[in-house]
């Protein structure tokens, strides 16, 4: 029951949704989300690309997918609220930044640019996915996206989110976590197969 309690207040704190629970962090795209999303990015990039399609491709693909909700860490050490979540680590414009080093650094080492080019379209998946599941709810709360920091400030979100909301701190069972993160699945899920089968036909 511990593991179970442990899983679903995991997926209350990310969690694939357009509310904003009250009294708690706001939910949206969970980490599997996310995952999807970034798998279908990097899929599309490597089919143009013809990029190298391996384990570590695909580990670093999904690193990438959830890099921008590593500010999350800070709840450790009691920065919490949107001052410092969803801020500086899902603007495009330092996501962008941090895409042109890395693509920069390919050309003087053995890092393979399409590989890069794979993982920064995983990367900037994120903040978009983020926007199209936040609502008018979450974004009251302050935990919209801010996508153009630090020159525009304002958090960005969408009048009627792409994924359904669901307060899943009140999951008490494996069956709880699954019905909150179907939506998920049933709607992401085939974007991310129809992109790899692109990618794989495109190789």
């Amino acid at each position: 029951m511990r593991l179970l309690s442990a899983v679903a207040s995991l997926y209350a704190t990310y969690a694939s949704l357009s509310a904003f629970n009250s009294g708690r962090w706001p939910v949206v795209a969970s980490p599997l989300g996310h995952a999807i999303v970034g798998v279908a990015a990097a899929s599309v990039v490597a089919g143009v690309t013809d990029a190298p399609v391996t384990t570590v491709f695909w580990g670093g693909t999904l690193a990438a997918s959830i890099l921008p909700d590593a500010d999350l860490a800070l709840r450790a050490f009691g920065f919490t609220g949107p001052r410092f979540h969803r801020n500086g680590s899902h603007s495009l414009l330092v996501l962008g930044t941090l895409v042109a080093v890395v693509l920069a650094v390919c050309r003087f080492s053995d890092l393979d640019w399409r590989i890069a080019a794979a993982w920064s379209a995983s990367l900037l998946s994120h903040p978009v996915l983020d926007v199209l599941t936040t609502g008018p709810n979450t974004s009251k709360e302050g935990y919209g996206i801010a996508l153009f920091w630090p020159i525009h400030r304002r958090r960005w979100s969408v009048s009627r989110p792409v994924l359904d909301s669901l307060d899943l701190s009140r999951c008490r069972s494996l069956r709880d976590v699954w019905v909150g993160v179907r939506p998920e699945l049933v709607r992401l899920g085939p974007l991310a197969v129809i992109a790899i089968y692109f990618s794989l036909a495109m190789s």
